[in-house]
């Protein structure tokens, strides 16, 4: 199946080789795929790494931006099912994060389930966010707020012409999240490992072992140390030993 034939969400051979479990990975904000690059080389063969390529970014700039949580899971949810084969996780930072939960109950309800979710530095789905509203601030304001965040080299911040491409981007992806609304279902039947960095000011780390309400298999919490963005550091800040750690859990099981 070619990259075409599942709409550009994915890249590359679907049919790799690779016999590991297959780990989709969601993107924060204003990122992409390629926040993933590293991942493949460090997890495989044992877990192949499949970077979900957002509408708007990168490979797929020149396509409409999705605003909505409802709109990038109606439009993900096929093309997703069809590269399945066999075991598989979905892993999220972020808005990744919100993305693969609501990815995970749209394929639990096709009868699709994933082994496992795994979901960083967003808080619990069913709960109120810990900051307030981004989306509609002015420039200045945004870019201000963007770098209290970290992760945005200041170069990119103070450069006009780069924010100019970027700030749209960042908009659709900071209203995704700020206007997504959790819709009560039953927990799903997947385990959830959460990570979140001790110093992360998007996330109340004492809220974080409510992700369990949403899973009948248990959810695991690790506090990290950094930022919002530690998971971007050398081996994850730790993430992706836990990670491979849980994947041999299920092939035990």
């Amino acid at each position: 199946m070619t990259d075409e034939a599942t709409g550009g969400w994915f890249s590359g051979d679907p049919d790799t080789g690779t016999t590991g479990p297959r780990l989709f990975c969601f993107p924060h904000g204003g990122g992409g795929a390629g926040a993933f690059r590293r991942w493949k080389a460090e997890l495989a063969p044992s877990i192949e790494v499949v970077p979900v390529h957002l509408p708007g970014r990168e490979s797929r700039f020149a396509e409409p931006l999705l605003t909505s949580v409802a709109a990038v899971v109606t439009a993900l949810v096929g093309p997703l099912s069809a590269r399945v084969r066999g075991p598989f996780a979905l892993f999220g930072h972020s808005m990744g994060a919100l993305l693969a939960y609501e990815t995970a109950a749209a394929l639990t309800d096709r009868g699709l389930p994933p082994a496992h979710l795994f979901a960083s530095g967003h808080h619990p789905p069913h709960l109120p966010p810990a900051t307030p509203a981004m989306h509609g601030l002015p420039d200045a304001e945004l870019v201000a707020r963007l770098a209290e965040f970290g992760g945005t080299p200041p170069e990119l911040l103070g450069d006009p012409a780069l924010m100019e491409l970027l700030l749209p981007r960042l908009r659709a992806d900071f209203e995704i999240c700020e206007t997504y609304r959790y819709a009560a279902r039953p927990p799903l039947p997947v385990p959830i490992t959460v990570f979140a960095g001790r110093d992360d000011p998007s996330v109340d780390v004492g809220e974080l072992g409510r992700w369990g309400d949403l899973t009948t298999e248990g959810a695991e919490v690790h506090i990290l140390d950094g930022g919002h963005f530690g998971f971007a550091g050398p081996d994850g800040n730790g993430v992706l030993p836990m990670v491979a750690h849980a994947w041999r859990g299920i092939s035990r099981r």
